[in-house]
């Protein structure tokens, strides 16, 4: 058993030994708070994955990143927003979630028909499903590089402008 020697001057002894209790703990906290910060930066302000961003323009130009993470936890989904002929449209990605990653081709196609997507363009082999609401605004899903594409315009976009849109999305 070890034997501790009394000490001296006991209030020396208490201030060393809360000296070293703040040291340990500043240590620890420290160490916590790093880890936080690093998490976040993991977590970043822009996709870990190969995103799709029209030909010739970079996100800084399209105002950044916006992250929508779903309330029920899994991927996020990035959005930037930008236009087709005057009309704002707001594009979202993801990777593709574990429920279409099996047939996407097949998984997105019935989506689109329980969702009235009831508009399919063929744009560079990949398979685009659009819904018009009956007051103009449309809903663009297609899948393409292993990514989930949602596409929400304001108004209606002729087809062709749309596939001018997806097929420059690289």
């Amino acid at each position: 058993m070890i034997a501790f020697a009394k000490p001296k001057n006991k209030r020396l002894f208490i201030a060393a030994v809360a000296m070293l209790v703040l040291g340990v703990l500043g240590l620890v906290l420290g160490i916590y708070f790093s880890q936080l910060l690093k998490a976040d930066a993991e977590d970043g302000t822009s996709p870990n994955f190969n995103s799709l961003i029209p030909k010739g323009e970079s996100i800084e130009q399209l105002g950044d990143w916006q992250k929508l993470t779903p309330p029920e936890g899994g991927d996020p989904a990035w959005v930037f927003v930008d236009e087709i002929d005057g009309v704002a449209v707001q594009v979202s990605q993801q990777v593709l979630p574990g429920t279409l990653k099996a047939d996407p081709d097949n998984r997105i196609a019935e989506l689109a028909r329980s969702g009235n997507y009831n508009t399919k363009l063929d744009v560079d082999g990949t398979k685009v499903y659009i819904g018009t609401s009956a007051k103009g605004p449309q809903s663009v899903m297609f899948t393409k590089n292993g990514l989930f594409v949602l596409i929400k315009s304001w108004s209606a976009i002729n087809n062709d402008a749309w596939t001018s849109y997806i097929s420059s999305l690289q």
